[in-house]
Parts: C-alpha cells; structure tokens; sequence
C-alpha cells in the first residue's frame, strides 16, 4: 500500500474557515470547522475516478447529446456496480466515482482499474475516454450544510485524480 497522498489537516480547514467568519462566529467555526464537517468524518483509504469523454463538446444536437449521456452513464453505472464502486456524480460528460469510502472494498485499486478498464473497452457508446485514478488517504464523510449534505472527500487526493485524467487526455 505504497500510494499515499498528504491529507489537509483539520487545522488547515480550521484556518480557511475561520478566515471567512468574524467575530463570535470565528470562535464558533474553530471548534466545529465552521458547522461544515459532522462527527462521522474520518481519514480513509480511497481510491477516485474522474472519467472525461473526449471530443463530446463537438456534439452539437441537443438530442444527440442525450443520447450520448445516456448511453455513457448508463455503461457506467453498470461497469461501477459490478466492482463495488460508488458513482459520486456526473456533470456534462464528467463522471466521478470511488471506492472504499462510503462502502468498504479491501481491493479498491484493483476494482477501479478493472471498471477502468472496462469502461474504456466499452462499445456501447462512441466517445474514447479519459479516465484519472488515484488512490491515498482522505478526509471523508458526510459533509455540507443543514439543508445540502453529501459524501464528500477532502484532500489533496481529489485535486490530483483530475490531473491524472488531464495527463490522459493530453496523451491522445
């Protein structure tokens, strides 16, 4: 398990927060983060996917783009369930997903590299892919606010999944 990444520390967040807030607020933030982490937040070991289609933004049908989403996701989805792995979110033609966080998979790396894999020999849509994995340990959990909260990860992990998946693109 040599993959690791520096995690933000709870000091960082802390420092960040508070310099947002002012007066009594400042000294509540310092105590809870500023309300934005709950008390299930804890450092894991994960491992992230950003998948990226290359060339969807020639798509220029609305209807067609449809299509392509749809097929896209819909391959997607079944490739992440058959491994264990989560699909987080998509936005546009970006679909993020992870494993080991919010369900336990001891072979996590394995099982995102195998739907990676699979996903990239996929037929069922037309579109080549990027895709960015990287693995280490994060700050995960149920985070956000009293009416928006969501399984989130924070670390530097997360900034580097994307840059992994831009090296990728730039490849082609």
């Amino acid at each position: 398990d040599d993959e690791t990444s520096r995690d933000v520390s709870s000091t960082e967040i802390s420092r960040v927060t508070v310099s947002k807030t002012s007066g009594d607020s400042a000294s509540r933030a310092k105590g809870n983060l500023g309300g934005l982490l709950t008390n299930d937040v804890r450092v894991k070991r994960v491992t992230l996917m950003v998948c990226n289609m290359v060339g969807f933004l020639q798509v220029e049908d609305v209807h067609q783009v449809q299509a392509v989403i749809s097929s896209y996701l819909t391959a997607g989805l079944y490739h992440l369930r058959s491994s264990k792995g989560i699909p987080d979110s998509f936005s546009g033609d970006r679909l993020y997903a992870s494993w080991n966080g919010a369900r336990s998979c001891a072979s996590h790396r394995t099982a995102a590299y195998m739907t990676a894999r699979d996903l990239c020999s996929d037929k069922s849509f037309a579109y080549k892919l990027s895709i960015g994995l990287a693995s280490g340990d994060v700050r995960c959990g149920n985070m956000g606010c009293e009416g928006m909260k969501k399984y989130s990860y924070i670390g530097s992990l997360s900034s580097w999944v994307h840059v992994v998946e831009r090296i990728g693109r730039s490849m082609e």
